[in-house]
C-alpha cells in the first residue's frame, strides 16, 4: 500500500490519575512513538500482511529518528525535506481511560517543497494499487493537495482513499474524486456547519447514513462515514450506487488512538483486492475493532477475521 502522510507527529502519551484544568499534575508514566495518520496506517497495513511505503515531509533534523523508528515496523519511508521541526501531539490519559489530546499544527511547508513531494508521490502510483491519503495537511500545503493526488491516482488506474476533515475534505467534494472517509462529526460539520449536537445511540446509524448521502449530493462519488464503536455508513454513485450501514463488532475498547487510520487502511486494502464497498466497510470495521481492543494497537489479523464473522458484525441497519 502506498500511504501519503505528510504531517507526522511525535505522539507523547502522559498518564495521570486525573486531569483537571488549572491544576498541577504529576505524571505516572510517559510513552513516546511516531504517530500521525500516515504512520498509524503504515503499522496497520503491516499487521494485515501488506507492504507499506510511506511518503512524507520531514525536517532533516528529525528524519533519521523517524525512519529508524518506522523501520522497526518494516515500514519503508520516502521523505522530502521541509523546514521547521516535527510536531508533537500531547496525549493526557487518565486512569479511568479518558483522554485529552493537544495537536500541534506541524512545520510550514513551502510551495516548492509541496510540489516536489507531489511529484515524488505521483511517480510511485501504480495501476490497480491502493493509494491512502491519511491525516491532516501541514500548514502551507495547498488545501486541494489530496484532491490533486486523487486525480493523479484515477488517471493512473489506482484506487484512492482519503481520510481527512476540514477544508481539505471540502476541497475533495468540489473535485468529486476518491473515496472519502470522514467521521460523523467531520461530515456533519462540513454539511451543516459547526454544531455540537450530541450523538445518541439510537440515532447514530440514521445520522451517519444521512451524512453519507449528503456528501454524495455535495459532490462526492463515494463516501464512508464512521461512527466510532457503533459502525459506519456508506454511499456511492454509479451503477453500483446505493447506501447502507454496517454495525461494528462489539469489543472492550482499550486503545482508541489511531482507530480511524486503521479503519481507512483496512478499507483501502480490501477494495484493492476487488471487494465491493459494503464488504470492504465491514472488514474495515472489524480491523478497527481489533485495534481498539488491544492495549497498544498491536492486533492480530486472525482476530480481525474472527470479529468479521461474529454474529453482530456487519449486519445492516
Amino acid at each position: 500500500m502506498l500511504i501519503v502522510g505528510p504531517n507526522l507527529t511525535v505522539d507523547r502519551m502522559i498518564g495521570v490519575n486525573r486531569f483537571d484544568l488549572g491544576h498541577i499534575h504529576r505524571a505516572d508514566r510517559v510513552e513516546t512513538w511516531i504517530g500521525g495518520g500516515g504512520a498509524n496506517a503504515g503499522r496497520a497495513a503491516r499487521r494485515l500482511g501488506a507492504r507499506a511505503h510511506l511518503m512524507t515531509l520531514l525536517p532533516p533534523a528529525n528524519a533519521a529518528d523517524v525512519v529508524e523508528a518506522l523501520a522497526h515496523f518494516q515500514i519503508s519511508v520516502e521523505w522530502v525535506p521541509c523546514r521547521g521541526n516535527l510536531r508533537v501531539a500531547t496525549i493526557l490519559r487518565e486512569e479511568e481511560g479518558r483522554m485529552s489530546i493537544l495537536h500541534e499544527p506541524g512545520p510550514t511547508v513551502t510551495p516548492t517543497e509541496w510540489e516536489e513531494f507531489e511529484r515524488r508521490v505521483v511517480a510511485r502510483i501504480n495501476p490497480g494499487e491502493a493509494l491512502l491519503c491519511s491525516g491532516s495537511l501541514p500548514p502551507g500545503a495547498p488545501v486541494n493537495g489530496y484532491a490533486r493526488l486523487a486525480h493523479e491516482a484515477r488517471h493512473a488506474g489506482a484506487r484512492c482513499v482519503i481520510d481527512v476533515g476540514g477544508s481539505a475534505l471540502a476541497s475533495l467534494l468540489e473535485d468529486g474524486v476518491g473515496l472519502i472517509t470522514p467521521n460523523l462529526t467531520e461530515a456533519e460539520s462540513l454539511l451543516y456547519g459547526e454544531r455540537a449536537e450530541p450523538v445518541y445511540a439510537e440515532e447514530t446509524s440514521e445520522r451517519a447514513r444521512a451524512a453519507a448521502n449528503g456528501l454524495l449530493r455535495a459532490g462526492a462519488s463515494r463516501a464512508v462515514v464512521t461512527a466510532g464503536g457503533a459502525g459506519a455508513a456508506y454511499a456511492q454513485q454509479g451503477p453500483d450506487g446505493g447506501s447502507g450501514w454496517v454495525d461494528a463488532p462489539t469489543v472492550d475498547a482499550r486503545n482508541p488512538i489511531g482507530a480511524g487510520d486503521t479503519f481507512a487502511t483496512g478499507l483501502g486494502l480490501r477494495l484493492e483486492s476487488g471487494a465491493p464497498l459494503r464488504g470492504a466497510v465491514a472488514f474495515a470495521a472489524a480491523v478497527a475493532a481489533a485495534h481498539v481492543e488491544s492495549a497498544n494497537g498491536d492486533f492480530e489479523p486472525a482476530r480481525a477475521e474472527e470479529l468479521l464473522t461474529s454474529p453482530a458484525a456487519g449486519s445492516a441497519a
